[in-house]
């Protein structure tokens, strides 16, 4: 009775590694094709992620950009305001700088030859 029991159990192991060898034959194309799915998948999502980021960063920077072109126009605007200000102040003879040309002007026509270049230099 040990020799059948030693056939059956001989049989019964060589069957079990039969069965798993052509189990894993046939699932590991399967199983290659899940991986390969999964990394699609996950490939896809990145770059899903990836546009969004991209279309978020694309519309900040025009909006940026937008608000610089605006900044620059209002700044070109101040810069104008401020120099119509200061010739301005600067058309009466209370400017300082103004009073010191007009006193050269009044030297060099009292006879003195001093340049009017040379005066402003020293300034």
């Amino acid at each position: 009775m040990e020799i059948n029991e030693l056939i059956v159990g001989g049989i019964g192991l060589l069957t079990t590694i039969t069965s798993g060898w052509v189990s894993w034959f046939f699932a590991r194309k399967k199983y290659y094709s899940e991986v390969d799915h999964n990394l699609i998948e996950n490939m896809e999502n990145s770059l899903e992620f990836y546009e969004k980021l991209s279309d978020d960063n694309r519309a900040r920077l025009e909006e940026m950009a937008e608000r610089n072109k605006a900044l620059e126009m209002e700044l070109q605007e101040l810069r104008k305001q401020v120099l119509n200000l200061t010739m301005n102040i600067c058309m009466d003879l209370t400017c300082a700088r103004r009073l010191r040309e007009h006193q050269i002007i009044s030297k060099s026509e009292n006879g003195k030859n001093k340049s009017r270049l040379d005066e402003t230099e020293k300034l």
